[in-house]
C-alpha cells in the first residue's frame, strides 16, 4: 500500500497520467493553421492506444470562442484557422483510471497574457492544493491570478473529482471565490483535475448546437430497441462504460454507414440512454484559454500525475 491506495492501482493512475500528459504535449506540436481537427484528433487518441491506454473521451480540439467539447463529428470537421487559439484536451485511461490534461496553443502570439492568466491560475492552484483544502480557498486563488492580469474566469466550467470509468466523479472545483463551496474540503486520497478557463470575454459559457461527444446513461431502455440500436448499445457498453466517446469510434467498430448510425446515435439519446455534450460556446465571443492537469491528493502529498516536464 502507498498513502492508503494498492500499488497495483497507484501504478495505473501514474501511467494514465503520463500517457495523457505526453499525449497532450504531442497534439500541442500537431496544432498549425490549415489543419484538420480529425487529423491532429486520430494522431492524438492513436498516440494514447500505442502507448497502452485507451482514451477517457474524444480528443477536444475548441478554437477561439469555443471553451470546450469540440470533437470532429461524423459530418463535420473544424479547420484551424490563421492565428487561432486552440485548446488541446485530451484524457487517458488505464483500466478506467483517468488522467485529464489541457493546454492552450496560441498561433500568432496575440494572446500571450491571457494564455499566462490560465496557466499561472493553475501554477496557483497547484501551490494551495493540498489534503483539507477548502474549494472556496482554491477558486480564489485561481479567480485572483485571473483577474489581476485583466480577464475574467469563466464562472461555469469548473474542475472536477474523477472516479474510476468517471470523468466528473461529483464534486466541482470552482475557478472563482464560490462561498456556497466554502464548507467543501479536500479528502485525501482524491483524484482531481483543475482547469482554470480565462477569457477576455463576459466569462461564462453557453451551449452551442454541435454535439459530437456522449456517454452512456446506465439506464435500460424503457421501449424496445430495433436491432442497430441494440449493436450500438452494446459496442458503447463493452468498449466505452460510463466514459465519454463520439460516433466515429463507432463507425470503426461495425458495419454501419454514417447516416444509419448518426440517427441511431440521436434516437438512443431521445430515449434517455446517452448524454449528450455539446460545444461549450464564451457568451461574449470572448477568446478562451484553458490549462489543466490531474492531481492525486494523499494525506501528506501531492502528485500532478499529468505533469511530464523534467522538473515533475
Amino acid at each position: 500500500m502507498r498513502d492508503g491506495i494498492n500499488e497495483e492501482i497507484m501504478k495505473k493512475i501514474l501511467l494514465a497520467g503520463k500517457i495523457a500528459g505526453e499525449a497532450r504535449d504531442y497534439g500541442a506540436k500537431l496544432v498549425e493553421a490549415g489543419k484538420k481537427a480529425s487529423e491532429i484528433c486520430e494522431l492524438v487518441e492513436n498516440f494514447i492506444r500505442e502507448r497502452g491506454a485507451e482514451p477517457a473521451f474524444p480528443c477536444n480540439i475548441s478554437i477561439n470562442e469555443i471553451a470546450a467539447h469540440y470533437t470532429p463529428g461524423l459530418f463535420d470537421d473544424m479547420e484551424i484557422p490563421e492565428c487561432a487559439v486552440v485548446k488541446v484536451d485530451v484524457g487517458a485511461h488505464v483500466d478506467g483510471y483517468i488522467g485529464d490534461t489541457a493546454v492552450t496553443v496560441d498561433l500568432c502570439d496575440k494572446y500571450g497574457k491571457l494564455l499566462e492568466a490560465s496557466r499561472e491560475a493553475l501554477n496557483a492552484a497547484r501551490r494551495a492544493l493540498r489534503s483539507g483544502v477548502n474549494l472556496y480557498e482554491l477558486g480564489k486563488v485561481i479567480q485572483n491570478q485571473i483577474r489581476k492580469r485583466g480577464y475574467k474566469v469563466i464562472k461555469n466550467l469548473t474542475g472536477h473529482t474523477i472516479g474510476r470509468y468517471l470523468i466528473h466523479a461529483g464534486i466541482s472545483i470552482p475557478n472563482y471565490a464560490d462561498r456556497l463551496s466554502i464548507v467543501i474540503r479536500i479528502p485525501p486520497n482524491t483524484l482531481l483535475a483543475i482547469e482554470p478557463f480565462a477569457t477576455n470575454g463576459r466569462g461564462l459559457v453557453k451551449e452551442g448546437n454541435i454535439t459530437n461527444i456522449f456517454s452512456y446513461t446506465g439506464k435500460r431502455p424503457k421501449s424496445e430497441l430495433n436491432h442497430i440500436e441494440e449493436k450500438v448499445l452494446e459496442v458503447i457498453e463493452k468498449k466505452f462504460k460510463t466514459l465519454p466517446f463520439t460516433p466515429r469510434w463507432i463507425l470503426k467498430e461495425l458495419s454501419i454507414d454514417r447516416e444509419t448510425l448518426d440517427k441511431t446515435i440521436r434516437s438512443l439519446q431521445a430515449k434517455k440512454l446517452l448524454h449528450g455534450y455539446p460545444i461549450l460556446i464564451e457568451a461574449g465571443k470572448g477568446v478562451v484559454a484553458q490549462f489543466e492537469h490531474t492531481f492525486l491528493v494523499l494525506k501528506n502529498n501531492v502528485i500532478v500525475t499529468t505533469d511530464v516536464s523534467s522538473n515533475a
